[in-house]
């Protein structure tokens, strides 16, 4: 029996006279559930088929500091065995959504994501696993309102292919076709899912749940990092403000290279009304020479900790790098943010350093380097659009299989790397389409926020000036700026990268309010 049981893996069995008994005897399923999770026999075979457990996961919040509930819900997840986890390796997480409570109506708005992984466990150990983290982070499991507020809530809705109906667990989870706070994310990460039971994929039944449901669900797109403040760059736009701590950026070179001057234009910055501040220790301008690894941290490094412990600054700092070494020693002085001009490409060791750090990460397209990027601007069929959006899809993936996860990662064009003017002028018009769904093909980059740096950029002076021997300098091209954030914000920019803070600060100012108000109004 024993035997035919391990074998089953928990399926229910067509014997109607087990299923019975299995149902009313709760006591058998506790000591099935000891003798797997004893059995050395059990454990081998559980650990030789660990990757073919793949399950998927629904995870919720409406009390506390929502975000953090579940990104340490999932962190806990992917834990050791031996420390309480389930030995989770993270495959695929979706993006976040507030939502409207579903059942109990009088309680705060939740927070809906879902997520895929891998993992040892089986059902039982998992969903025990499971329980246990959420009573660590608060939930009180026995005595408590039904459907009511938690600061955690996870759920089993598809292991493997499996089907079980037990009073204690139920795969897949029964109230997935009826929640859309389960549907969408679900669709970001699986939409060609078939559901065991209903045989239609996840896509069919979000689309046959709209049908007769208004949407009520609003996606968000937090920037988190303990203990700072949460960004939330789907209700306005962000303003990143440039610090270079380099003696040869193409617009301001050696302002802020000496510490002292670069805290005191960082505080400017912040004062004027930056959320974030990026700082940088190595020039990306064309035909730039990279510094050594220990000159770009000798540059950044410093400034960090003295905004952090000297000044006790609160906003979020970006660390604008390719290096994954330098990228953790930022992260370790205090930076919330990885901003990486290759994509991730420089560096074999940036995606798995993210996935460790589990910071936002800024994803910029790039071909080549700053010494060869000005010979890379022609794209298949002369479509800037879907050759950018393309190559980024495909490091997209990359990042994700490392396990960062997709409510971390903003895309940046790339606006002046490996673009001609007419490639900017044509992604910045065009904006909107690199993110938005396509009606022809399927969009693998459809629904992340996008990061623009126009500032001050040469193809401004270019668009400014149509003398190529008469190019206005950098510091002459605010008001060009101005125009270019402009058209961008509209075309669904979420961040602006900046080197003027006060003045385009303004221009965020009237644009979201113009917004706001014709939104708003009746």
């Amino acid at each position: 029996m024993i035997k035919f049981l391990i074998n089953s893996k928990f399926k229910i069995f067509k014997s109607k006279n087990f299923s019975c008994k299995l149902r009313k005897t709760s006591d058998l399923q506790h000591h099935l559930n000891h003798y797997f999770s004893t059995s050395s026999i059990f454990k081998f075979k559980n650990q030789s088929s660990a990757s073919n457990n793949i399950v998927y996961l629904s995870l919720g919040s409406n009390l506390g500091h929502r975000v953090k509930n579940i990104n340490q819900a999932i962190n806990s997840l992917c834990s050791p065995i031996q420390n309480n986890g389930a030995g989770a390796l993270l495959l695929n997480s979706s993006f976040i959504y507030q939502s409207i409570p579903m059942y109990l109506k009088n309680q705060p708005l939740f927070l809906n994501t879902t997520c895929k992984i891998s993992t040892p466990l089986s059902p039982w150990e998992l969903l025990n696993t499971i329980k246990k983290i959420e009573r660590d982070q608060g939930r009180k499991l026995e005595n408590s309102i039904r459907n009511g507020p938690r600061p955690i809530d996870i759920d089993i809705l598809f292991f493997n292919s499996q089907i079980i109906s037990h009073d204690n667990l139920s795969i897949p989870h029964l109230s997935i076709s009826e929640r859309e706070f389960v549907l969408r994310p679900l669709n970001d990460i699986a939409p060609n899912l078939i559901h065991p039971k209903l045989q239609l994929s996840i896509s069919s039944i979000l689309k046959k749940f709209q049908t007769s449901n208004p949407s009520t669900l609003q996606k968000i797109h937090p920037i988190y990092a303990p203990d700072r403040p949460t960004l939330d760059i789907s209700q306005k736009t962000h303003l990143m403000s440039i610090v270079n701590c380099t003696p040869d950026s193409f617009s301001d070179p050696g302002l802020s290279f000496d510490l002292s001057n670069a805290i005191k234009n960082s505080l400017n910055h912040l004062h004027q009304g930056a959320d974030i501040l990026d700082i940088g220790g190595m020039s990306t301008r064309p035909q730039a020479n990279d510094v050594s690894l220990q000159e770009e941290i000798n540059r950044t490094i410093p400034l960090i900790k003295a905004l952090r412990q000297s000044h006790h600054i609160q906003s979020h700092i970006s660390i604008d790098t390719f290096r994954a070494t330098t990228a953790q020693a930022a992260i370790e002085a205090g930076a919330t943010i990885i901003n990486d001009v290759s994509g991730g490409q420089a560096d074999s060791n940036m995606y798995k350093i993210v996935a460790k750090l589990d910071v936002p990460f800024v994803m910029m397209h790039m071909r080549g380097n700053p010494r060869s990027m000005n010979k890379l601007t022609n794209y298949p069929n002369s479509d800037i659009i879907n050759g950018v959006r393309n190559e980024l899809s495909i490091r997209l993936n990359q990042a994700i299989e490392a396990g960062i996860k997709r409510w971390n990662i903003i895309l940046d064009p790339g606006i002046g790397f490996a673009k001609d003017l007419i490639g900017n002028c044509q992604l910045i018009n065009s904006l909107d389409q690199l993110t938005n769904s396509d009606p022809i093909a399927e969009n693998p980059i459809q629904g992340f926020p996008l990061l623009i740096g126009v500032s001050r950029k040469s193809f401004i002076g270019q668009l400014l000036s149509q003398d190529p021997l008469n190019i206005p300098p950098p510091h002459q091209r605010i008001f060009g700026t101005a125009a270019a954030c402009a058209l961008s914000i509209m075309r669904g920019a979420r961040i602006i990268r900046v080197h003027d803070t006060s003045e385009m600060l303004d221009l965020i100012k009237v644009l979201d309010g113009i917004k706001s108000h014709t939104q708003s109004s009746p």
